[in-house]
């Protein structure tokens, strides 16, 4: 396998959660840009907008997330027997794993949560 296939894969994830974190930033300072003017205005929803704050956000979707990692899981083994050399199978099972198991275990946590009552 080459070397070109890792490096443009972690180049990938590092855009992917560096565009994320950028996201959220942008989001963060939206709202808080919106408070400030609100308070500046003595608007009467300022306490809604600062109680809206210390609200933990809504549980993820593990269920998903994890459906769609071991789809990936799946494609990369796939992709791998498409190839058709012996070591290009075992090498993208071997890479394949990661994102199987983590699938495997958020949805394991989604249903015993769900299974649980939380």
């Amino acid at each position: 396998m080459e070397y070109d296939v890792l490096i443009f894969a972690v180049l990938t994830a590092g855009a992917v959660l560096i565009i994320n974190q950028l996201g959220r930033m942008v989001r963060t300072s939206m709202l808080h840009k919106t408070i400030r003017r609100a308070i500046s205005a003595d608007n009467a929803a300022v306490p809604a907008l600062l109680s809206g704050i210390e609200e933990k956000p809504a549980p993820s979707s593990d269920d998903r997330t994890g459906l769609v990692l071991l789809a990936l899981g799946i494609a990369t083994i796939l992709f791998g027997a498409i190839q058709g050399d012996s070591d290009d199978i075992r090498n993208m099972a071997g890479i394949a794993m990661f994102p199987i198991l983590v699938g495997a275990a958020l949805l394991g946590r989604f249903w015993y949560s769900k299974r649980s009552g939380r």
